[in-house]
């Protein structure tokens, strides 16, 4: 079994409740509350940037010249997103440059940084792939659902559900099915837990949007 079958059936149950959390079936039907959705995209930028240093440092630490400039690429792509994310919805609805980050993004930040300099390179590497692979898949199941026409979230909808980061998402999780066939048990083993830790935290993060979460103290 490629590690990657196993990685998404551990973590199938999560994902099928990311599916069905308002946010995500209230962005599909274009019912989300614009104040929710714009809270969001404040902290996806803060997180993309976050993302963004992630990915380099992975790149930094890989030790093939392919790998290196994937990550490097991933990298810039998560970038050039937050800075699409600031020239337009940003512009739009008037959102300030800079954001603090709420508890459940700097959570989630911090978690795949830590991964990336700290743990075991092909660790780092699952840790970053919910980020490419739960988005792809449930933008690909709104774009599905949305009506298209009316939805007026439909910018960001096709953004995840495009050609491009499609393409970009089959890289990451080819260059995780590679590396996984060449660690051991106790790494391969680390790895799923450090990708169902990641797909926690993506239901964490829209969950935190939705609620619009704030620093208490």
């Amino acid at each position: 079994m490629k590690w990657s079958t196993e990685a998404w059936e551990r973590v199938k149950p999560i994902y099928n409740k990311i599916l069905i959390m308002p946010f995500n079936t209230e962005l599909s039907n274009g019912t989300l509350p614009k104040e929710k959705f714009i809270f969001y995209l404040a902290q996806d930028a803060y997180y993309l940037l976050e993302f963004g240093r992630t990915l380099s440092t992975i790149s930094g630490r890989m030790q093939d010249a392919d790998l290196v400039m994937a990550f490097a690429g991933f990298s810039t792509g998560a970038i050039f997103a937050e800075r699409s994310l600031h020239e337009s919805y940003f512009v739009e609805f008037g959102l300030p440059n800079k954001v603090q980050p709420t508890p459940s993004t700097l959570l989630y930040t911090n978690y795949i940084l830590s991964q990336a300099v700290y743990a075991n390179v092909e660790i780092a590497v699952a840790a970053v792939l919910p980020c490419f692979w739960i988005y792809k898949a449930v933008g690909d199941h709104i774009f599905e659902q949305q009506n298209a026409n009316q939805n007026p979230y439909k910018r960001w909808i096709d953004m995840y559900a495009g050609i491009e980061f499609a393409a970009a998402v089959e890289k990451a999780i080819d260059i995780t099915n590679q590396l996984a066939t060449q660690a051991n048990a106790a790494t391969r083993q680390k790895m799923l837990d450090v990708f169902e830790m990641a797909t926690r935290l993506e239901w964490m993060f829209w969950d935190s949007a939705y609620e619009l979460e704030k620093w208490k103290i």
